[in-house]
């Protein structure tokens, strides 16, 4: 007993003192690298702890996603996980796998993606939207990252489920399709809301669905496609925190602990609101079973609709 009492604060202890490096698999300034160093810096202001952000963008996430899983699993190496994480292993098979590569420690934020048309479109509800789609062919369509994105497959559900022909045309980001929305060229945008907000506050666009199965505080007139009969279209775009498989459970517990510490400080759920997202958290044992469920979801959706990188 004295011994396993002994050995308790030094497993409890195993990241004091070392530096702790974030690997974010996309570019410097994304929504990603912002949710990375706001809840680096809270985890540094609470502990002391020396939290380094490193930026390793590249082939759809991989690059980063590869780094940190042959990383040493002592807990000093961490990666911020988003949707692509599930679905380049999907679509480029042999990297890495979501689930038996990496230890779950925390989903901790989201932002939905948003179905919105320019606020001079006579289109003023989904309901609008699908009428002309049924009533015209070739008459409407959505422009969206892509292709082999989370909101392309959110596009390919509504037009399996909702029976309408629609177009799809993919642009190489949020803010071109956005563009091409507002000028006319298509009909409707989908895409993450923090991505969107500024011309959405801005009135320039007008949200007819949030992708998701629950409203959200930011949009709350808007309703979501569940409420329109679409149950499986949840296209939100989450944030979350994995490490190196086998990675020790104590320091696993420890990270968990900082990470939910800092999601709960009020200066980092407001840095998040501010860029469109909001904090959910939930860790260990959920998260991975969360994980493991997207991995099913997804690569039933790429067979099903035949998507290729």
């Amino acid at each position: 007993m004295l011994l396993t009492f002994g050995v308790q604060p030094a497993s409890a202890q195993s990241l004091a003192g070392k530096q702790i490096k974030v690997v974010v698999p996309y570019p410097a300034g994304g929504t990603g690298d912002v949710v990375a160093r706001a809840i680096a810096q809270a985890i540094t202001e609470k502990t002391g702890q020396t939290i380094i952000v490193e930026d390793k963008p590249g082939a759809g996430s991989i690059v980063g996603t590869d780094f940190v899983s042959r990383a040493t699993p002592d807990g000093t190496t961490l990666l911020l996980a988003e949707n692509p994480f599930i679905l380049s292993s999907i679509l480029f098979p042999g990297h890495y796998d979501p689930v038996s590569s990496f230890e779950p420690v925390c989903y901790v934020a989201a932002t939905p993606a948003v179905f919105a048309v320019s606020n001079k479109s006579d289109i003023k509800n989904l309901a609008d939207f699908l009428k002309l789609a049924k009533t015209k062919a070739g008459a409407a369509s959505y422009g969206s990252t892509g292709p082999a994105s989370i909101v392309h497959i959110a596009g390919e559900l509504l037009k399996r489920d909702a029976k309408i022909d629609m177009t799809y045309v993919p642009y190489p980001g949020s803010p071109p399709a956005m563009n091409a929305t507002l000028a006319g060229t298509i009909t409707a945008v989908m895409a993450n809301y923090s991505d969107l907000k500024g011309q959405i506050d801005a009135g320039t666009l007008r949200p007819i669905a949030v992708l998701m199965k629950t409203r959200v505080d930011a949009l709350p007139n808007v309703p979501t496609l569940a409420e329109n009969g679409f149950n499986d279209l949840d296209a939100s775009v989450w944030f979350s925190f994995v490490a190196p498989a086998k990675t020790p459970k104590e320091t696993l517990a420890q990270l968990t602990q900082y990470i939910g510490d800092a999601v709960k400080a009020p200066a980092v759920a407001e840095r998040l609101k501010a860029q469109g997202m909001f904090v959910k958290l939930f860790c260990g044992a959920e998260f991975g079973s969360f994980l493991a469920d997207q991995k099913a979801k997804y690569t039933e959706f790429t067979r099903a609709f035949d998507i290729k990188p």
